[in-house]
C-alpha cells in the first residue's frame, strides 16, 4: 500500500481523527480524507486488534495474540524500550563514589538490582486514557538493601509513603499490585544498599511487570 493509517493526538474532548500517512516521501496526492476516529478511551479486548481501515475490532489470527490495552514485560535479555535505569550517589555515601554503573541489570527472565552502596533507579513512564493497574513479581531476600516502589503522576505527587517500602521475601517470589490513575504515570523501582564490610549482598529481582 502507498499509505497507512494513524490516529492524531487526542483533543481536550477525548476525540481524535484517523489520517492517512504516505509510505513514500513526497507523496501527498490520492490519499483518503481524514475521518473521525474512535474515542480515545476506546479499546479492543484481549485476543482482538483494531483494524484501522474499518476502525472495528477484529479477532487475532490463529497463532497470534493481543493483550488488548495491556502491556507485559516478561523477557529481560535486554532493557525494554521506554525503561530507564541509572545510579545515584546516596546522601550518606562517599561523595567520591562513582555510582554511574550502579544500575538494574537484565538477566534473561528477570532484572536484578545493584548490590553496592549506591542507589539504583528503574523507571517506566506510561500515559493511560482510563484508570488502570500495574503488577509485578519481586524477590527481595536481603534486608541489607532498601527497596521501594512508588508512582508519580502529572503533579509529581507520589503514592502513600508507608506502602512504598517492599517487604522482604522468605524463599518465594512475591506479587505486588497498585492502581493507577488516568493520565501520565511514572513508575519507580529504587534500591539502596548498605553493606557491612566483607558481606555478600543478594540483589532484588523483578519480573513479569504488567500494566493494564
Amino acid at each position: 500500500s502507498d499509505y497507512h493509517f494513524e490516529y492524531t493526538e487526542c483533543d481536550v474532548l477525548g476525540s481524535r481523527w484517523r489520517v492517512a500517512v504516505p509510505n513514500k516521501a513526497d507523496t501527498c496526492t490520492g490519499l483518503p480524507d481524514p475521518v473521525k476516529g474512535t474515542q480515545c478511551t476506546f479499546s479492543c479486548s484481549e485476543g482482538e486488534f483494531l483494524d484501522m481501515q474499518s476502525q472495528q475490532c477484529q479477532k487475532c489470527a490463529a497463532g497470534t495474540y493481543s493483550l488488548g490495552t495491556s502491556v507485559a514485560f516478561d523477557e529481560w535479555d535486554s532493557l525494554p524500550t521506554s525503561f530507564v535505569t541509572h545510579g545515584v550517589t546516596t546522601n550518606g555515601g562517599d561523595g567520591h563514589t562513582d555510582c554511574s554503573n550502579s544500575t538494574w541489570t537484565p538477566k534473561d527472565d528477570y532484572i536484578a538490582s545493584n548490590t553496592d552502596e549506591c542507589t539504583a533507579v528503574l523507571s517506566y513512564a506510561v500515559s493511560l486514557k482510563q484508570p488502570g493497574t500495574v503488577s509485578f513479581e519481586y524477590f527481595y531476600p536481603d534486608n541489607s538493601i532498601y527497596f521501594e516502589f512508588f508512582v508519580q503522576n502529572d503533579q509529581c505527587q507520589s503514592t502513600d509513603s508507608e506502602s512504598r517500602w517492599m517487604k522482604t521475601s522468605e524463599n518465594n517470589w512475591s506479587k505486588y499490585r497498585v492502581d493507577l490513575n488516568n493520565g501520565n504515570n511514572v513508575l519507580y523501582w529504587r534500591t539502596t544498599g548498605y553493606t557491612l564490610q566483607g558481606s555478600v549482598v543478594k540483589p532484588v529481582l523483578l519480573r513479569n511487570i504488567a500494566i493494564s
